[in-house]
């Protein structure tokens, strides 16, 4: 050992990065990553010489963890908005746009969905007995659970379906919040927690006597078709070069900081040492092991509790609860000519200019679950980023699978292309055989935050609290965007530094 106290770091995802490069100014740190790269699942591929992410493509700004570490590590000038940010969804027979004022699916403008005709006019009518009906026992139950502790935990923990459906009703739904907040999630929202998977939406819902009222104010401002209303800021940013440039920054960003980030090294167990027996722990991989005292696990929940069945054998359990769901992106792309003309006025109604807009109109069409295809989106990537398409080329970057639905990822590549093109074909009317392709397959890659999962992760957090320099951090505890990954990279790394300083 140096005369610096040592953090191991297992899993070089950016929650992992982001805890490495918090400790690296007080502790000599390690980072051992199983794969040959860092930045887990930011991953920027190369389709057709164009930069094309088969991960996330953005990161939200609300949380601005991902935006603050951006500019402290260079990447300020990197930063970049989406070309569009209006979005559509398949409803009723066809591709239609998403009406103004959704809060994560929930409609507060009930004349735009009106107009949307997203639903029909009985769904509708239902989605406003919102405005009237009493206070509904999930609304209640949810104020009763954020109240916390013993209390909290007496009104249990409402799923989306629960609160939702007595409001705005089960049609209003199933066309707009599960192909919204479930896609976000790969998740099926009649078993995710409304606290855990939507947190803004849980607070503003607590105990409200109508949801819709209380989500007012509370939509961001959209583009109207003739771009009326322009946000202050980007809801969205990604990168020029790629979402993968935050991991390659980080990862330099750290190893300037003094980080030894060792790739292609899979930890194979860890071993908790006697109280008072030196270095707290024993990390093993292929071929070696380093000891430490501290440690941080920022890999999957699966993984962790793997790694943790002998040492803390209840954090083990707890983590063996957590279930996850793959999806696999099918990246595509046609000539413009291939994509019908009648789309681009289904897409975009009212354009600025009729003569120029893109063939391929707003950022992407969501699939709700009651298609019953495995397809759940459709990012127009040529129009949300244009440097991700050659001239006269449009690309499509389809998501299929969800939680409870695994097709997509037991399909070979070739059988799983011609699903998706049998699909594309009925929402969008793309009949042409693509110019080139691209499949990219993330199995288990979604942490499920099903009811009971902030108590889980809290009971989670008290174990490892209680252990010498321990702590667990990443998408299954913290939340599954990139800011969250990062803050809670950032919190474990804190954590574990407090308890170990000198």
């Amino acid at each position: 050992m140096s005369g610096r106290a040592r953090v191991v770091v297992v899993g070089g995802g950016v929650a992992g990065l982001a805890a490495a490069r918090a400790l690296a100014a007080r502790f000599e740190v390690v980072l051992l990553e199983s794969q040959d790269r860092v930045g887990g699942k930011l991953v920027t591929a190369e389709f057709r010489g164009r930069p094309l992410d088969v991960g996330p493509d953005n990161f939200i700004t609300r949380n601005d963890a991902a935006v603050r570490l951006c500019r402290e590590i260079g990447l300020a000038d990197e930063l970049l908005a989406p070309a569009t940010s209006r979005a559509a969804v398949y409803a009723r027979g066809r591709p239609r746009p998403l009406p103004a004022g959704l809060v994560l699916g929930v409609p507060t403008d009930l004349r735009a969905l009106r107009r949307s005709g997203v639903v029909g006019t009985a769904a509708t009518l239902r989605t406003a007995l919102d405005l009237v009906l009493p206070r509904s026992r999930a609304t209640v139950a949810l104020a009763g659970s954020l109240r916390g502790g013993d209390a909290g935990e007496a009104y249990g923990d409402p799923t989306v379906h629960e609160v939702l459906v007595p409001r705005i009703g089960r049609a209003a739904v199933a066309a707009l919040v599960d192909p919204l907040l479930g896609g976000i999630n790969a998740g099926d929202c009649s078993r995710l927690s409304l606290r855990a998977s939507a947190p803004q939406l849980a607070s503003a819902a607590a105990g409200a006597r109508s949801v819709v009222r209380a989500l007012r104010g509370r939509a961001p401002a959209t583009p109207g078709p003739a771009g009326a209303a322009t946000p202050a800021a980007p809801l969205f940013l990604g990168l020029r070069g790629g979402i993968e440039s935050l991991a390659t920054g980080l990862r330099r960003a750290c190893e300037q900081a003094g980080v030894t980030v060792r790739t292609s090294c899979e930890v194979t167990g860890v071993e908790l040492a006697p109280t008072g027996a030196g270095p707290s722990w024993t990390v093993r991989f292929g071929g070696g092991q380093v000891l430490a005292d501290g440690l941080v696990l920022a890999v999957p929940a699966t993984s962790a509790g793997r790694l943790l069945a002998d040492a803390a054998p209840e954090i083990a359990l707890e983590c063996a609860t957590i279930s996850y769901s793959g999806v696999a992106t099918v990246t595509l792309a046609w000539p413009e000519a291939s994509v019908p003309r009648a789309l681009a006025r289904l897409l975009d109604p009212a354009p600025d200019a009729p003569g120029d807009h893109p063939a391929l109109p707003g950022s992407g069409v969501l699939v709700p679950r009651a298609t019953g295809g495995i397809v759940t989106a459709a990012t127009f990537t040529s129009t949300k980023w244009p440097r991700s398409a050659r001239p006269g080329e449009v690309v499509v970057r389809v998501s299929a699978g969800c939680d409870g639905d695994g097709r997509a990822l037991e399909l070979d590549d070739g059988e799983l292309v011609d699903a998706v093109r049998a699909e594309l074909a009925a929402l969008l009317g793309i009949t042409d055989a693509p110019l080139d392709r691209l499949v990219w397959r993330w199995p288990a890659s979604f942490p499920q935050y099903e009811s009971g999962h902030l108590a889980r992760s809290a009971r989670i957090a008290a174990l490892a609290g209680a252990l010498p320099g321990l702590a667990l951090a990443g998408a299954a505890y913290d939340g599954i965007g990139i800011p969250a990954c990062i803050a809670g990279g950032e919190r474990a790394g804190a954590s574990v530094g407090g308890r170990i300083g000198r």
